[in-house]
């Protein structure tokens, strides 16, 4: 088994791990959303049965059936405004949203929505910071929960890509002696800059006659169109190496240097 190939079995088990966590983090916002929900809609029972209160994080959302609609049309929403500032507390006041028309003549849905707005602006009113108090003590546990998730996302993140960089010098490598020996070949034709004004479609390609300190080489391809061989001397061997790594998943095969 090579070095690549054990990173990889690296970065496999901790993307297993990162799921696992993110899948956990979800569950969080479940049983968050459900506490806040069961802490909410108290405050709202004695509205009409056909009025439908959502509860979303922060949000609470207010809808009726409506004569020329085939959804529930939105009558009002409160919402949760978030704390940057004071510590335990995760939101700092109550906002009532609301849209503002005019009614022409015995318009029932409209009115019926202007005699609902009264009845929860009255609650927003005199129930404002129970409300607050109420949510607050719900919320703060889960965001412990998501805290310590979030620590432990950002650690295997950090480790993810550790992985992914020693893979990439790796990768670089493998590209590089294949490059320097039997050369490779592209599943298609790939236009790669040999000099700054030159750039052929080619299908296969190999570094040959290779400077003392490796910086320069000659090229040797074969064109996409024919199958001609060519040769491109006095080439920047790091740019090919550079651009070839970046074809890698267009090679046809790779003989890693073990």
């Amino acid at each position: 088994m090579t070095r690549l190939n054990l990173l990889e079995d690296q970065k496999a088990i901790l993307t297993a791990q990162k799921e696992v966590l993110e899948n956990k983090r979800g569950d969080i916002y479940v049983r968050e959303q459900k506490a806040m929900s069961d802490a909410l809609l108290p405050f709202f029972s004695e509205f009409p049965k056909e009025i439908e209160v959502d509860v979303k994080r922060g949000s609470v959302y207010f809808k009726m059936d409506h004569p020329d609609c085939s959804y529930k049309k939105e009558l009002f929403n409160i919402y949760l405004r978030e704390n940057y500032s004071e510590e335990g507390k995760a939101f700092s006041g109550v906002d009532l949203s609301y849209y503002s028309t005019s009614t022409k003549g015995t318009d029932s849905w409209e009115l019926k929505r202007l005699r609902l707005l009264g009845y929860v602006a009255g609650i927003v009113n005199e129930d404002h910071d129970t409300i607050l108090n109420v949510v607050n003590a719900v919320v703060l546990p889960f965001k412990a929960e998501f805290d310590e998730v979030f620590k432990e996302l950002q650690d295997l993140g950090n480790e993810i890509r550790g992985v992914e960089q020693l893979m990439a010098v790796l990768e670089k490598e493998k590209v590089a002696f294949d490059l320097k020996n039997e050369g490779v070949e592209f599943i298609k034709g790939m236009g790669i800059q040999l000099k700054f004004n030159y750039t052929p479609v080619v299908v296969s390609i190999k570094l040959t006659d290779l400077s003392k300190s490796g910086k320069k080489g000659t090229a040797v391809f074969k064109w996409a169109h024919g199958g001609s061989e060519s040769r491109e001397e006095n080439i920047n061997v790091s740019s090919i190496i550079d651009q070839v790594y970046g074809l890698r998943k267009d090679i046809v095969q790779h003989t890693l240097a073990e």
